[in-house]
């Protein structure tokens, strides 16, 4: 089946004074994919997520939603899209089903289809035996689920949301995916942008996003393959200052700790041997070293450090 464009974005730019947010940015999506714009804090992502749902007017480019110039006729394009903010932005006063009711009637959810739909939406996030609790008592991760309810209560064929898994605790994140991926196998297409690696590789394609460009857009396994640089790993007893030491040679790109273990990213060139032996001169006892393959993380150090 051929690939159909439902988001497409062309020479997209906006900026804040003097500061470029987005610079730019070409992109397109397909029906039924799950996107990743994956980036820091101050990459552009957010820009970028309000830009597509039409919240802010860009310098100059254009954005087609499912054939709709977002430009020329933002309340037709919205009916296209549910948009989950980054920050909680429901009503701390109303319930869960008040705020679902209260969206509902904003979309223009008739009441045989509204009731349906949330009778669905609350089994399958098991939020039903809370739907009379004020949204100020929910917990992080009942809060991201009931913003999620009310952003696709009008059964939007996209859904963009913006970092919606932030601050929130692990088996909440776990329950938040399975959500998404019941909405993927319905068809809905899915932009989300996030900081997480680990979250990125859920999705379909993944565009690497800093300084607002997108520097690289494709496939998980892909971006692997694009690593440029070795990456091992070494286990030794002062993990510290060995991480220390190696940052001052050139051609390590990277090393990060974690725990008793340094990750490191090195040029090519670079032996294996040659490191260890660094190591060693400085008498920490290296417990074990080993090649392992890069992840999102290592692509994303690699193309910064070019």
């Amino acid at each position: 089946m051929k690939d159909e464009t439902v988001i497409s974005v062309s020479n997209l730019t906006k900026s804040f004074d003097d500061l470029i947010a987005v610079d730019n940015i070409n992109l397109q999506i397909q029906k039924g994919e799950s996107f990743a714009l994956l980036g820091p804090d101050g990459s552009g992502k957010t820009t970028t997520m309000r830009l597509l749902c039409g919240i802010l007017t860009p310098n100059s480019g254009n954005i087609i939603i499912n054939d709709i110039d977002i430009s020329k006729h933002s309340e037709k394009s919205r009916q296209q899209i549910g948009y989950m903010p980054q920050r909680f932005s429901l009503y701390e006063n109303l319930s869960i089903l008040q705020n679902i009711n209260f969206f509902s009637d904003l979309y223009s959810v008739d009441k045989e289809t509204r009731k349906k739909r949330i009778d669905e939406y609350l089994e399958f996030s098991r939020l039903t035996p809370f739907g009379k609790r004020l949204a100020r008592q929910l917990s992080g991760g009942m809060r991201q689920k009931l913003a999620l309810i009310c952003s696709i209560i009008h059964n939007p064929p996209i859904l963009l949301l913006d970092e919606p898994t932030t601050g929130v605790d692990p088996v909440s994140r776990r329950d938040f995916w399975k959500i998404l991926h019941r909405l993927l196998a319905k068809g809905v297409t899915l932009v989300i942008s996030t900081p997480y690696m680990d979250e990125a590789e859920r999705c379909n394609r993944i565009g690497l996003m800093h300084r607002g460009k997108i520097l690289l857009v494709n496939t998980p396994n892909e971006l692997k393959k694009q690593t440029t640089g070795k990456v091992i790993e070494i286990k030794c007893s002062e993990p510290h200052i060995v991480s220390e030491l190696l940052k001052k040679d050139k051609s390590i790109i990277s090393a990060q700790t974690f725990s008793d273990k340094i990750r490191v990213l090195l040029e090519d060139k670079v032996e294996l041997q040659d490191v260890v032996s660094t190591i060693e001169s400085k008498g920490v006892n290296i417990i074990d070293v080993r090649e392992v393959l890069p992840n999102l993380e290592d692509i994303f150090i690699t193309k910064l450090a070019k």
